[in-house]
Parts: C-alpha cells; structure tokens; sequence
C-alpha cells in the first residue's frame, strides 16, 4: 500500500512540475510576441520619412500616402497650413505639435447625412481635411487653433474634419475650435468633425464654438467632444469639453458625440463605447419652436443602437439658455 501511495505522490508531483513548466514556457511566450510586437514597431517606424521641421511637416502634403514619424517637437507659429487629405500614418513618438493654427477648408468635398439621411456636398477642416484609412498616433497637438466661417456644410476637428476608417491612438489634444455657418448642416469635434474610425486612449481637451450665423433658415447644428456626428468607436477615451453653440435650427450635441448614426441607409455596423470618461459641460440654446434640443453627457442624439456600451463615466452639465439675441461665447 505504502508503494501505491509513494508512486500517486511522484505521479502529483511531476504532474504538479509538468504544469509549472508548461506556464512558465507559456509565459515566457507571450514575453517574447510583445517584444518581438514592439521591436517590429520600431522597425518598421525606422522606414518612416523623419519629420524635425515644420517644412517637413507642410511637405507630408506632396506624399499624402506616406508614413512619417516626428523626431522632434514642432511650432507652427506662422505657419501657413491648408488642410489635406491624408492616408499614410502619422506616428508622433512621442513628441508634440504646438500653435498649429487653421483659418481654411480643405478642398476635400465629402458626402455626409443629417439624422433624416439627407445627403450633403460638405466641406472640412482640421489638420487633415479627411483621414482616409490613415493612422495619427502618439501624438500631442497643443494649442491648436481653428478659426472658420462657411456659407457651405461643413465639419471642423482638431486631427480631421472627416475621418473615413481611420484611427486615432494614444494622442492628446488641447485647444479651441470655432465654426461660424448657416447652411443646413454643420458642427465641430474635438478630435474630428464627422465620420468613422476608433478613437483609442485619446485625451482631448477642447473649447468648441458653433454659431448659426442665419435666424431665419432652420439648419441642423452637431457638437461632440470627440466627434460632432458619425459612428465612431470610442475606447479609453479621456474628454474635457467646454461647449458653446449657438443654433437657430436643431441642435445635437453630446459629451462625447452629438449625434451617433450609422450611414448610409442599408449600412450595418456594431459599433463601441468602452471605458470612456466625459468631463465638463455645454452651454447651448435652440431658437426654435419645432424644438428637439438635444444635449446628453455621452451622445447627444442616438439613431443607432452602441451594441457594446459599458464602463463609461461622465462629470457633465446641460446648460440651456433661453436668450437667442447674443451669440454664446466663453467669458
């Protein structure tokens, strides 16, 4: 019996080791994939056209296609930027862009929809007029300024006016955006303006002015402090807004974004909002009778279902007003 016994405890036992290798094999595995992950990162960043000036920065306009990394920090102080429309990647490492100031549209002109999906020639402006399938990360934009006036649709952002499955990660954002306009459709994002994509660990800190220059047309008027409008994925995402819209129409704004749809009609899409934390508030008003008025911490309207929606958290005021005389503005 006892040699029973002593041979199930050196079965146990060597079972027990067995298993204790196989983990650490396991382990040791997984080690090595994240490196090996991190070591092609640089690697493959080490093939990127080195961005140290801020004529290298204007000249990404002349390869929109390419892959560039910043090697340094950048001040566009006087600088003279249009936006474009951009598809390669743009990898930070790290450092920063300061001062970059845009006062023009792209050229870019795009279809967008209104929650009635009523189609829209629009025009954009951010960095990039479009960021079509591109990739903008580890990157810090500080003190960006947008300053427009359009008498067409249009969307302003920070990274992209119009983002079309793009991705933004791992990027921080501080700055003020202003949109002045009054036909039909228009509003302003504090990482982009309108359309599609993942926002990954995105830190934005935006200041968003939209006024309705028109009192008498009524006109459709979006605010997000991500996204003004589109269905974006949203994931560890950090927003301070501080928000200003002034709408003789419909306004739609949102904490996050102002209004969440899918489009085009027909087009089927699971969309996510995960761990995103939404801070500050929107001071609006809605000279309208037909009054909808929307202003939600998280999306402002959704015509969409968010399939995975979980462990969003939000400190965020609805300021509404109710003067329609003097245009909203920070004081």
């Amino acid at each position: 019996m006892e040699d029973v016994q002593n041979k199930e405890s050196k079965k146990t036992t060597i079972a027990i080791m067995v298993i204790g290798i196989g983990l650490c094999l396991l382990i040791s595995l997984v080690i090595l994939v994240l490196k090996n992950q991190r070591v092609n990162d640089k690697l493959t960043s080490l093939t990127y056209t080195k961005i140290n000036t801020a004529e290298d920065l204007v000249n990404m306009r002349n390869d929109p296609k390419g892959h560039y990394v910043l090697k340094a920090d950048i001040d566009m102080t006087g600088v003279n930027w249009t936006p474009f429309t951009f598809e390669g990647t743009l990898d930070g490492d790290g450092h920063k862009i300061t001062n970059l100031k845009i006062i023009t549209v792209g050229n870019a002109v795009e279809t967008t929809y209104d929650g009635n999906m009523k189609p829209y020639d629009t025009r954009f402006a951010a960095m990039f007029d479009v960021l079509r399938g591109g990739k903008v990360k580890n990157l810090a934009l500080e003190n960006y300024e947008a300053e427009i006036a359009s008498d067409t649709p249009c969307f302003v952002g920070s990274i992209a006016g119009f983002t079309d499955n793009a991705l933004v990660r791992d990027c921080s954002i501080n700055g003020k955006i202003t949109l002045r306009a009054h036909d039909r459709m228009f509003g302003t994002g504090g990482i982009a303006g309108y359309g599609t994509g993942r926002f990954e660990s995105v830190n934005a800190d935006t200041v968003l002015i939209c006024i309705d220059t028109d009192k008498v047309n009524k006109d459709e008027q979006f605010m997000g402090g991500a996204l003004a409008a589109g269905f974006p994925d949203l994931v560890k995402c950090n927003v301070k807004i501080d928000g200003y819209a002034s709408e003789h129409g419909y306004a739609h704004n949102g904490g996050l974004v102002g209004l969440y749809m899918i489009y085009p009609k027909g087009f089927d899409y699971e969309g996510t909002f995960d761990t995103n934390n939404v801070t500050g508030r929107i001071t609006f008003f809605e000279d309208n009778e037909d009054r909808r008025a929307y202003c939600k911490p998280f999306v402002g309207e959704l015509m969409n279902r968010i399939i995975h929606e979980r462990n969003n958290t939000h400190s965020f005021e609805v300021n509404e007003v109710f003067t329609y005389d003097v245009d909203l503005m920070p004081t």
